[in-house]
């Protein structure tokens, strides 16, 4: 073996090395980047605290500065670029979740100190001198700007040399690893959904407290579907039996969620809290009630203990509190449901009564919205369901229609324009001679092609 050749294994060796600690999966090096990430949090938080008590010349300052300016270079020799976020009240480095102490006020840590210029994250691209970061400290616990909080302080650390640290939004940008066309295999964001979620239903029930970072980015990729491709997802998934059927269910529920939550106009920041409480509007049935998994009336309360029980807090734990007690009260009931919870309902109920299920009734998806439209106002919100409807069409994805021609289609667009309500994108599932295709036939009802028939 060459020289050169030798130097390329070295590099690939590297590499994996390296991808396997941000995944979690080498668990020596992933316990070093949480204690490394974690005294790196403690000493840039204490550090931005001191703010209020000494000027950053104080020699009080010194040895939090020294401490910072070590940690940060002793990961990024381990990690190359250094990322650390702020999901809902945890913190990560690198995709790995820091132990920090839970005592400190909630206004008060580290993720609340950034939150003030709507920082949910920080990019680092090079190590930092002490007197680099006694600049971010004074420039980070300065008052926010009135306007474009983040933006502002950004140009700051540009002007005081500190372009190495990029500030990111709150919850909504892409990790490192999220760089593909999500337009290239839509249904497998939703296989992958389904995947994620089997992981947080197993580690619920081992007992242990849910971690928010993969199902927000799960949630995330959902949301960053190109358009016109989640009814596309909603449909191929529907296929997939690789999976979990609660998890299977409960991606889907998400992804019904986020559409109806998009065609009622909510940012994308609100369409991922209400992505990620829809996965966990079941998670009661992960509980255990002595050895059983809790019965339909109480999985509601039991997922809310189960969440009371996890440690610290965040206003995004409301609304999934809420949503598990409420997803299932009619709209006509006295008190009524919060907004995601009504929005989840609906959800719910049609993946529910449109779902392949052992030995049980499933409707079609026309027949099932049928169905759910004669029960609104007294069960269902009657303007979401409108707008779900406006969305679905006359045929929702996943519908299975016959042709005059012989031809089975499987439904795959929703509504691209108020004229085409009940005439989708469709691709062709059976010849009229009752074989599959052997490629891909699309099939758009705008230009040919009468139904006869609904045939699932």
């Amino acid at each position: 073996m060459s020289a050169l050749d030798e130097v390329g294994e070295a590099q690939r060796d590297l590499g994996e090395a390296l991808d396997r600690a941000r995944a979690g999966d080498d668990r020596e090096l992933a316990a070093k980047v949480r204690e490394l990430g974690e005294q790196f949090v403690r000493m840039l938080t204490g550090g931005m605290r001191m703010t209020r008590f000494h000027d950053t010349r104080n020699m009080a300052f010194e040895a939090p500065l020294r401490d910072l300016e070590r940690s940060l270079s002793a990961l990024r020799d381990l990690l190359g670029m250094v990322q650390v976020i702020m999901v809902e009240d945890q913190v990560y480095v690198n995709d790995q979740r820091l132990r920090l102490d839970d005592r400190v006020e909630a206004d008060d840590n580290f993720a609340a100190l950034w939150l003030r210029h709507d920082v949910g994250g920080l990019n680092l691209h090079a190590t930092l001198t002490m007197d680099q970061w006694r600049k971010v400290i004074v420039a980070a616990m300065a008052d926010p700007a009135a306007a474009a909080p983040r933006g502002a302080l950004q140009a700051t650390f540009e002007a005081s040399g500190l372009g190495a640290i990029e500030l990111l939004p709150v919850f909504r940008f892409r990790m490192k690893d999220e760089h593909k066309r999500l337009d290239q295999d839509v249904g497998a964001v939703m296989h992958r959904a389904a995947g994620v979620v089997d992981g947080l239903w197993a580690g619920l029930a081992a007992g242990r407290a849910a971690n928010p970072l993969p199902v927000r980015k799960m949630i995330n990729e959902m949301v960053d579907l190109p358009a016109q491709s989640e009814e596309e997802s909603i449909a191929r998934s529907r296929a997939d039996k690789n999976t979990r059927a609660i998890s299977r269910h409960s991606s889907q529920v998400a992804m019904l969620a986020v559409l109806i939550g998009r065609e009622l106009g909510l940012p994308d920041t609100a369409l991922a809290d209400l992505g990620v409480t829809a996965c966990y509007h079941d998670l009661g049935y992960a509980t255990d009630e002595d050895g059983y998994a809790p019965p339909f009336g109480r999985h509601g309360s039991a997922a809310v203990r189960s969440l009371l029980a996890q440690r610290g807090f965040h206003e995004a734990r409301i609304h999934r509190m809420l949503a598990c007690l409420e997803h299932h009260r009619p709209f006509g009931a006295a008190g009524g449901a919060s907004l995601f919870a009504r929005i989840i309902h609906i959800a719910d109920d049609f993946e529910t009564l449109t779902r392949h299920r052992p030995g049980g009734a499933k409707m079609s998806p026309p027949t099932a919205l049928a169905r759910m439209f004669a029960a609104r106002g007294a069960e269902y919100d009657p303007d979401l369901l409108q707008l779900f409807i406006n969305r679905v069409g006359r045929y929702p994805p996943g519908s299975v229609l016959e042709l005059e021609d012989g031809r089975w289609v499987l439904v795959l667009s929703g509504v691209r324009a108020p004229e085409l309500f009940d005439q989708p994108f469709t691709e062709v599932v059976r010849l009229p001679d009752g074989t599959e295709p052997l490629v891909p036939m699309p099939v758009d009802l705008a230009d040919e092609g009468t139904v006869r028939r609904v045939v699932e």
